[in-house]
């Protein structure tokens, strides 16, 4: 009787060990290149430093969130960021604007050199939307820019982008590709109207 209750301890340990934990895909917004399209260049002889974007809690984590019946939030459990949407979509935006060579120069937020303008980047939405019964979802994304003034602390210039667009496969594949291509257009409509914020 001993040895059947150690022979039962040691399966059920050994199966224990056997179970391996699901694996998590991790997704990234693709690099987007602006440097061949052409903008106005009102800012040319100005120089611009790009601050860190503004978010709420859940959009600097990896975990990729969505929302269900307008009140639930839920992350998904085998798929996460690469790197947070916030640092992603500052980066996005940083990357862009060197790009398009709308400024002479562009730093990031943590370079030590003055600027003549200072970008304000505020991401208000940027998640997947799922319907009641899970059979229809699209993406949101809300974002203003504020261009400011360095010396006098000033709004030159401000902006809001709503971008909403539908989700080809519901899962959280179909979700960052629609992230991403919404992200585009943002960054497009943002770079057209910052083109000509210095007039």
């Amino acid at each position: 009787m001993k040895n059947i209750y150690l022979i039962t301890i040691f399966i059920f340990l050994l199966s224990g060990c056997s179970i391996t934990k699901p694996a998590i895909t991790e997704y990234r917004l693709s690099l987007k290149d602006f440097s061949s399209k052409s903008y106005t260049n009102t800012c040319k002889d100005k120089s611009l430093k790009v601050s860190s974007a503004f978010s709420s809690n859940t959009l600097m984590t990896l975990e990729m969130n969505y929302m269900q019946d307008k009140h639930k939030i839920y992350s998904y459990s085998q798929s996460q960021w690469n790197n947070s949407p916030n640092q992603e979509i500052s980066s996005q935006i940083f990357s862009a604007l060197r790009d398009a060579k709308l400024f002479e120069s562009v730093q990031n937020a943590k370079s030590r050199s003055r600027s003549d303008l200072i970008l304000e980047i505020n991401i208000q939405d940027f998640m997947q939307y799922f319907s009641d019964d899970l059979n229809s979802s699209y993406v949101r994304i809300v974002m203003c820019f504020t261009l400011i003034d360095a010396k006098t602390n000033k709004s030159i210039a401000t902006k809001s982008f709503s971008i909403i667009k539908d989700v080809e496969s519901l899962d959280a594949m179909g979700g960052v590709e629609a992230l991403d291509a919404g992200l585009e257009e943002v960054i497009n409509e943002g770079l057209e109207f910052l083109s000509g914020a210095c007039r």
